[in-house]
Order: C-alpha cells, then structure tokens, then sequence
C-alpha cells in the first residue's frame, strides 16, 4: 500500500505466503523488479534438492532478464542495456546455478533463440564450454578467424595438464572439433590453419585431417583463398608430418606428392624431386604408392620425378633411360652410383654405362666424355665402346684409352703367370708330400699298446697314425662311430663282417676283401681320433647323452 514494492518482497521471501499467491500480487501491479527481485530471493533460499523449484526460477528470471534487454535494445539507453546485460550475465555465473544450468542448457538456449538474444547465447555456450556452437555462430557470421582462434586457444590450454591420460582426454574433444571444422578453415584461412595443427603436432591424426586438404583444389566462392595459397598450406603441413612427426602413413605421403606435383611452384617440383630422390635411397619401400605417384607425375609431365620412381620399383634400366631422355647424364649416373642393388650386380651395372657411354657417343657425340667414362667405371673397357664409335673417327682421339686398356692386359697376364707357377708349384710340392708319406715306415715294438684299450697291440689289426697314436681296429671304431651317422655306422659294421668271414657269399661294395678294406681305412682312418679334426668336432658333443639327460638330472636331486 506505501509503494515500496521492493521491501515488500524481501518480507515476502521469508514469510509463509504461498509463492503463487505473492507472485500473482506483483504481477497484478505490474512491479517486475519487484518480481524479479522477490524471484532471486526464494531462488537463493533453494536447496540443491529442490531440482524442479529451482528450473522453474531460473528459466522465469532468464525469461524477464531476456523480455528487459528486448525493451532496452530497441531504444536509445544502451548504457542502461549494458548495465542489465551485465547482471544477467552474472546471474548465469552463479556457482549455485551451474548444475541447473548444464541440466537445462538446451532450453534456455531455445529461451535465447527465441528472443534473438544473440549474444547471449554467445556468452551461455561459452560459460557452458559449448565451443561447438561458438564456432559455428562465427563461421555462420563469417568470422573464421575468431573461431579458429577460440579452438586454438582452448586446444592449447587442454595440452596443458601434466598428466598425459589426463592431457589426451581434454584435448580429444577439441581434436573432432578441429576434424569437423578444418575443411571450413583450409578454405578461407589455409595458413592460420595449418600453424594450429602443427601446435597441436602429434595429438591430430593428419589421416583424419586430409579430408579436408583434399578441397584444397576445388573451386570455391571469391571469399575463399586461392588454390594456391590452400595448396601452399597443405605442402607445409604435410612436410611437417613427415620431416617433424615422421609419419610412414602411406595416405600422408602420397598426397605430399600429389600437392609437389599439382603445385604451378617450380620449387615444389624440385622438392619432389629432392623427396623422391630420399625415398629411393638404400634400396627401402618407398613409403609411398610408387604406382599413384608414377601415374600423378607422368600425367604432370614431370619426367625427372618418374626417373626416381622407376628406380624406387627397381626398374633401373628405365630409370635410366628416361634420364638420358632428359638428357641429364649427371642424373642417369647418379642412379647408378647411388643404388645398392646396381652396385652388387656388375652385369646390371655394365649394361646400365654401356646404356650412358651410347647416350653420350651416338647422341651427343662428346669422346671426350666418353673416354672419361672409362676413367671413372671400372666395369667398361675401351673394347666395350668401341662399336659405337661412327667409322670415320680416328683412332687418334682414344689412342691413349687403347694404350692403357693394353697396358692392363699385360698386367693382368703376368698377375696369371704368377698365379700359375705358384699354383704348378704348390702341386709339385704336394706330389713329393704324398710320395713321402707312402714310403714313410715306423717301426712298432712288441710292447706298443693300443692308446684305447691299453692292450697289446699287436695282438689284433691295428691301425698307427703319423702323429704315432695306434689303435686297435675295434678300438679305432668305437672312437670314430661317435661321430658318424647310424647309416655309416651299419656301412662299417657290414664291411668289418665281410673282412672277417673266410668265405663271403656277397659282398656290399668293390670285387675283394683288398676293397673293402680300403673303404674301410676311407670311413674310420681319414684321421687320428686324438688330435685330428675328429677331436675337434667333439667339442660339441654334450657330456652325457641327450636322450638320457633328464633321467640323469632326476638321480642327482
């Protein structure tokens, strides 16, 4: 009744009064501050249980707040819109609201919408961290550059966290947001875009973010940058991920050689060049499609480029034939020179400077370069050339290639010659080794023991080594057999039985007893059991059987 409509509600906010009933009274006297005040006090006197109360506040105070700033903006009291705006803007800030606000978010936004309020929506998705639908209000307002920088912003501060599960979940988010947007983005500001990706380096997947340079050279609107500029972009990026990231995704590096080689930069060919030349190095998989790029630079007419993708496929003799084609014989060398495959396989490498020295003779009739060919392959001689010399040159012009090629070929004959005595030699010097040996005799006492058995030795067939070691026969077998495979073993056994029976109905091998027992000195008398190879070979004999170790290795626990 006094018109202090203000304290009346602050005394009706704690009273007893039904709320319907002292709301109805305000509106009935049309005092929206005194409403909306009265709204804020029952609302900050909520418990968090109170869910549905408190939407029911918040949206009412959101829906005046929105029906004032209307009233405002559309006279001349803009300093009392701000101020307003201000306070509304406050009110979403509350820390009591947060949760009420997330849970309702998508209607107050269709509350904002619905009375333009753009700006305020603005302002909510941002209190909110809805940065999707900031993005697309500035794409939609042509503002790529804002939104590129509120993703790159926020982006940065997820990368942040020092934990590193904890720093890839917060950036995940922003990374589809890049994802989705970066198509938008490479068109109208390719530059900016790429310096954001590669801030971000390894948290974006570049196979994710090709889409999107893949529109590079698509016609566009005139807002749009031109292909070039968006090619440009698209080789510094890709170049980053495969110098800086060393990416070995094959769809990263075959689309850096569509951008070289789609590029109108003469630069961007020779860094194709330079980015081929690389991958063919060592003989490795190219980390690209070598059928794709061979197909993209020969449509391009980059012939220089093919001539390192044919050597990438081992296609040498191609390789350099397209080179001399080029008539770059620096390069047609180079692939020589550099290829390890070439270089192990002197035939190939032969024909290959033959290929080169026919190039330089026939084509650009140079002998002067030719005869240095000679100089520097060691696989050409002069006689190798000579047929593709034309009939009326003069054997002045390569006399001193001839002089030098003879000259090697005396050398070379007197290097056989030596070879040949020392070889004639060594065999004279071994006939009179063996003819010793045959008339070599030691003299045996009846008291020499066999090195086995320690039994008389001569009470059995025996058998003495040079280095003075005897054996009894037997003896001498059961050494030997150790060694020997089972089908050798049963070989021998059948020989000694045969030499043993006075009458041999069939015999294993040869015509006499004489044969069998030279197959069996062959078999058990190559060499002495003691200090021969066979002793050396028994180093790798284990000390106890191996099909009874495990039985051993039980009666020792």
């Amino acid at each position: 009744k006094k018109g202090k409509y203000e304290d009346a509600a602050v005394v009706f906010s704690k009273s007893q009064l039904s709320f319907e009933e002292v709301a109805l009274k305000f509106i009935q006297v049309n005092k929206k501050e005194a409403l909306k005040t009265f709204l804020h006090l029952k609302l900050d006197l909520l418990s968090h249980n109170d869910s549905t109360q408190q939407t029911m506040l918040t949206t009412w105070l959101i829906e005046m707040y929105l029906n004032e700033l209307g009233c405002y903006k559309d006279s001349v009291q803009m300093d009392n819109y701000l101020k307003l705006q201000k306070e509304f803007h406050d009110f979403l800030c509350k820390t009591s609201l947060k949760e009420c606000l997330e849970n309702n978010s998508h209607t107050i936004y269709d509350i904002m919408l619905s009375h333009g309020a753009t700006d305020d929506v603005i302002f909510f998705a941002k209190l909110m961290k809805d940065y999707e639908r900031v993005i697309v209000y500035h794409v939609q307002q042509y503002q790529y550059e804002e939104a590129l920088e509120l993703l790159s912003n926020h982006a940065y501060q997820a990368l942040q966290s020092s934990d590193r599960s904890e720093r890839r979940a917060k950036f995940q988010k922003f990374a589809e947001l890049y994802y989705k947007f970066s198509p938008m983005f490479v068109k109208h500001i390719p530059g900016k875009t790429v310096d954001a990706w590669k801030a971000a380096e390894r948290h974006l997947n570049p196979k994710k973010l090709i889409p999107a340079l893949i529109q590079c050279n698509q016609p566009g609107d005139k807002n749009q940058a031109t292909p070039e500029e968006q090619n440009a972009a698209a080789i510094k990026y890709l170049e980053f991920c495969v110098n800086k990231l060393k990416s070995n995704e094959m769809s990263v590096h075959n689309f850096l050689v569509s951008a070289y080689a789609n590029s109108s930069e003469p630069n961007d060919h020779k860094k194709l060049k330079d980015y081929l030349k690389l991958q063919a190095q060592d003989g490795l998989t190219p980390s690209y499609d070598v059928q794709y790029a061979l197909r993209l630079c020969l449509e391009r007419g980059l012939d220089e480029a093919c001539v390192f993708i044919y050597m990438a496929m081992g296609l040498h003799e191609e390789s350099v034939s397209l080179a001399l084609k080029c008539n770059d014989v620096d390069l047609a060398r180079h692939m020589i020179g550099v290829n390890p495959l070439v270089r192990k396989d002197s035939q190939l490498q032969k024909k290959l400077w033959l290929r080169i020295a026919e190039h330089v003779i026939k084509k650009e009739k140079d002998i002067k370069r030719a005869m240095q060919f000679l100089k520097d392959c060691y696989v050409l001689k002069i006689e190798d050339i000579l047929p593709f010399f034309s009939d009326v040159v003069t054997i002045d012009q390569f006399k001193d290639a001839i002089c030098d090629s003879l000259q090697s070929y005396n050398t070379h004959i007197d290097h056989l010659k030596k070879e040949m005595n020392t070889a004639t030699q060594s065999a004279k010097n071994i006939r009179s080794d063996i003819q010793q040996i045959r008339n070599k005799c030691v003299c045996i006492r009846s008291t020499e023991k066999c090195n086995v058995c320690e039994g008389r030795l001569l009470s059995q067939p025996f058998y003495m080594f040079p280095c003075h070691h005897a054996f009894h026969r037997d003896c001498l077998v059961g050494e030997v057999s150790e060694m020997l495979p089972p089908t050798e073993r049963s070989h021998i056994n059948t020989i000694i039985q045969a030499i043993d029976t006075p009458q041999q109905t069939v015999k294993p091998t040869g015509t006499g007893k004489e044969d069998l027992k030279h197959q069996l000195d062959d078999l058990i008398a190559s060499d002495c059991p003691f200090c021969g190879l066979i002793m050396i070979r028994s180093i790798a004999i284990p000390l106890l059987p191996m099909d009874t170790l495990d039985k051993n290795l039980a009666s020792w626990q």
